[in-house]
């Protein structure tokens, strides 16, 4: 990357929250529900050993979700403005492509991906607004809804304002 565009990158942090917190409460149920099964049924039993095999791999996928926490943030280049959270995901939303902002409480539906208390990843469909590519720490609440032609981006900025001023003033200039 060349020293100008180095210079352009304005990054922005989410709000706080303490959505780590689920993915690990959620990754120590997950090891209790495999490991349980095979303590109380021991090495012989199959199902056991299946249910230990299927929720310990998941369980993991959890931690490390929540390891990568403290890495969500939203970067603002000259051209786009880039959601990440560690080296899963990274949704980049060309500024020339957005039609909307706007805060927005979503509406609640039962399917999920990644949706808990204080955090929100990948597409996740919502009653009001459909699919969300969501990189946000909140699930329904005061969300920053940013609307491309094809998509729709979630993401929850400690600095609101200030990110949707920084973006507007970008759009204006290209």
């Amino acid at each position: 990357m060349d020293p100008q565009q180095i210079e352009l990158i304005k990054s922005f942090k989410p709000r706080r929250s303490y959505g780590w917190l689920w993915l690990i409460l959620l990754a120590m149920i997950l090891i209790a529900v495999g490991v349980a099964p095979w303590l109380v049924a021991g090495t012989t039993s199959s199902s056991a050993m299946l249910t230990m095999i299927i929720s310990i791999p998941v369980a993991f996928t959890f931690i490390m979700l929540a390891f990568w926490f403290p890495s969500m943030r939203y970067e603002l280049t000259r051209d786009e403005l880039i959601l990440r959270y560690g080296p899963v995901i990274k949704y980049r939303i060309p500024l020339s492509q957005i039609r909307t902002i706007r805060r927005r409480n979503l509406g609640l539906t039962i399917w999920s991906s990644i949706r808990f208390p204080g955090i929100a990843l990948f597409k996740i469909p919502y009653s009001d607004v459909g699919d969300v590519k969501m990189c946000a720490t909140s699930a329904l609440n005061n969300i920053l809804l940013i609307e491309t032609q094809k998509e729709k981006y979630g993401l929850a900025p400690e600095k609101e304002e200030e990110l949707v001023a920084a973006i507007r003033r970008r759009m204006e200039s290209t």
